[in-house]
């Protein structure tokens, strides 16, 4: 099995979805999924693996991809020479720029709104824009839909959350967007509108932790962590995703 996404994926968090899942199949797994990256990344990475599997000799239906997309407005760039990111308090991720291609010497700077990386605010303050943004992200979702289908390997999508990052009415109206949402096939989709809103569902803000942390002047804040908790998770994979995969293999589709 092989999965992506970001931090609601990411297996460095053992009770993640994709993680409970690997377990309750018993089934060998690349999870490669990353916190914070964007939906670029998510694509490449999910085939790239999928690519490295064909090569090692597994069968197409014998794989299964499961992703998770995340917010269109993170972006990420390539630099063949990259430089190391510094670390702060606003940009507490592990590696960036991030690489995932064996012997590769450069890496790809992961973007999002809110940080302090100096790129990145460049980025974002000169050259971003929400309906390229959301363009980029469904020219990801389709192209790895279409090498998925054409390979007869199965996988199912959702997304971590909706917070107007997919199915944005005012966005949708664009015709660049419109055409492009119009070919994605949601029978592949889990039958949630995201994993976050299914949380909501089941449970409140006030079950979900919060964090002392500190902004750049030093500063103590109280932060409140909206990742799923390892209990959340399994009930996700219980719920949702097992019967989903059990439809799937009587020949079922999602409506």
């Amino acid at each position: 099995m092989i999965t992506s996404g970001c931090s609601f994926s990411d297996p460095i968090n053992q009770g993640n979805w994709s993680v409970v899942l690997g377990n309750k199949l018993n089934t060998s797994c690349d999870h490669t999924a990353l916190s914070s990256i964007g939906n670029g990344l998510i694509a490449r990475k999910t085939v790239y693996a999928v690519h490295k599997a064909l090569k090692s000799g597994l069968d197409p239906k014998d794989i299964l991809v499961g992703i998770m997309w995340s917010g269109p407005d993170r972006h990420d760039i390539y630099f063949q020479n990259p430089n190391p990111v510094r670390q702060t308090s606003t940009d507490l991720w592990r590696e960036n720029p991030t690489s995932f291609v064996e012997n590769d010497k450069g890496g790809w700077l992961i973007m999002n709104p809110w940080w302090e990386e100096a790129r990145g605010k460049i980025f974002y303050r000169n050259l971003h824009d929400p309906i390229n943004q959301r363009i980029l992200t469904y020219e990801n979702i389709l192209w790895v839909q279409n090498y998925l289908k054409n390979l007869g390997i199965r996988y199912f999508m959702t997304k971590y959350m909706m917070d107007n990052r997919f199915d944005n009415t005012e966005y949708d109206k664009n015709p660049n967007i419109s055409w492009l949402k119009e070919q994605v096939d949601y029978s592949n989709w889990l039958p949630v509108n995201d994993m976050y809103d299914w949380m909501m569902q089941h449970w409140t803000v006030d079950d979900f932790p919060v964090f002392i942390l500190k902004d750049k002047n030093g500063n103590d804040y109280e932060w409140q962590d909206h990742h799923p908790l390892p209990h959340m998770s399994s009930k996700f994979v219980d719920d949702i995703i097992l019967p989903f995969l059990e439809k799937m293999a009587n020949g079922e589709k999602n409506d």
